[in-house]
């Protein structure tokens, strides 16, 4: 089921840009139409009453709302990029893509619903919803007629990536590949340098408190934290004076 690309293959091929071109056609056409003729289609403010423009509109709602859903199911379509029908061939087997298309629903309904002015959305009714989700489920639709059309109503001129290296740029690219490499290697040599040195000068802190706990009379403390004599004992008494002799 997976094709193998080739290097000498183009990066972007005509059945690409196929898809993109047929499926920016749907949603630009969509977008425009609900943009500038959408309150007279869906009559959404029929007594043209004012609207504050900071608070957030039902067709500015729908539009997003409408927008998204174009993408989810066009993240079906995407699933066979190579002409094929079937776009829910083994669809049930993939669950983490499964989880992605609910998690994004499920997402985009509570901003719809709750996000109010932090995402300039207002909530819709069920007319409303069935409209987006509509709309937005005529990309499987649109997909087929896309499949249908061929790839050679694309020039091969627009393919991109189609240019071979050269033997100068392929030399180039493997210097600057090289070159990437030695400077990852000697930055790794330097951090595991660093790293043997505070080992070692940890191993040699352990090895001397060890020996000063094992001396005797260590228990009074490690070598670092021992006082002198002097400052234990403090300054040396100084000598009694002499009597003086009061004799005559």
């Amino acid at each position: 089921w997976y094709q193998r690309r080739v290097r000498t293959k183009p990066l972007i091929s005509r059945t690409m840009l196929k898809n993109i071109i047929g499926h920016t056609v749907y949603q630009l056409t969509i977008m425009l139409v609900m943009l500038f003729f959408g309150e007279k289609i869906f009559d959404l403010n029929p007594d043209h009453e004012e609207v504050n423009e900071e608070d957030p509109t039902v067709l500015g709602t729908m539009l997003f709302n409408t927008f998204v859903w174009m993408q989810i199911f066009n993240e079906i379509n995407s699933r066979k990029c190579h002409g094929e029908r079937n776009v829910f061939k083994g669809f049930f087997n993939n669950y983490i893509f499964i989880n992605v298309i609910v998690g994004t629903a499920i997402a985009q309904a509570l901003i719809v619903e709750f996000g109010s002015h932090a995402f300039s959305c207002t909530g819709l009714n069920w007319w409303q919803w069935l409209v987006c989700i509509g709309i937005g489920a005529g990309e499987l639709i649109w997909g087929q007629v896309v499949a249908t059309v061929p790839k050679s109503v694309i020039p091969n001129g627009m393919r991109l990536g189609t240019q071979p290296f050269t033997q100068e740029e392929a030399n180039q690219a493997r210097m600057l590949w090289m070159r990437s490499l030695k400077r990852v290697q000697h930055q790794i040599r330097v951090a595991n340098a660093f790293k043997r040195a505070g080992y070692e000068r940890h191993r040699r802190l352990s090895l001397l408190a060890e020996a000063s706990s094992n001396k005797p009379g260590g228990q009074e403390g490690h070598w670092w934290t021992k006082k002198s004599e002097t400052e234990v004992k403090g300054p040396a008494h100084q000598p009694l004076l002499e009597e003086e002799d009061t004799t005559v």
